[in-house]
């Protein structure tokens, strides 16, 4: 038997200083196309955790941000894959976000989060105590 595809995701909890936080939306074409998530991507080989979710965010959505720590980590098996999502909170360094490879993005207040559809696995990443920006003052 075939063993199953497994890879490791950075998702970045990104706080502007005023305590908003951006997410994007998945582009059409591919899984979840239209679900809204947490910024970052796949971990490349050699790179950490933080260095991939850095690398996605100005791949993805053309701004700058400085990874902080881990605020939960979970393993969620899809029908095709399984992915072990890393959510890291992160901070905003600069630029206008621009959608180079996602369809939207949006600066929305941590109780607007449930308002938006995410994937499954970036609403288990949820289920810890992530809601205070270590970045406020």
């Amino acid at each position: 038997m075939a063993e199953r595809k497994h890879i490791l995701v950075a998702a970045g909890l990104i706080w502007r200083d005023d305590g908003m936080i951006l997410i994007s939306q998945r582009p059409q074409g591919g899984s979840h196309a239209g679900c809204w998530e947490l910024p970052g991507g796949k971990v490349e080989s050699g790179e950490t955790v933080a260095q991939a979710l850095e690398r996605e965010i100005r791949e993805e959505l053309g701004v700058e941000v400085a990874a902080g720590p881990e605020f939960n980590r979970v393993t969620h098996e899809y029908a095709e894959l399984t992915v072990t999502l890393a959510g890291l909170h992160a901070r905003y360094v600069n630029g206008e976000p621009q959608a180079l490879e996602v369809a939207d993005w949006r600066w929305v207040r941590a109780d607007e989060l449930m308002h938006y559809e995410f994937p499954a696995a970036n609403t288990r990443l949820f289920d810890c105590e992530w809601k205070d920006s270590p970045y406020q003052q």
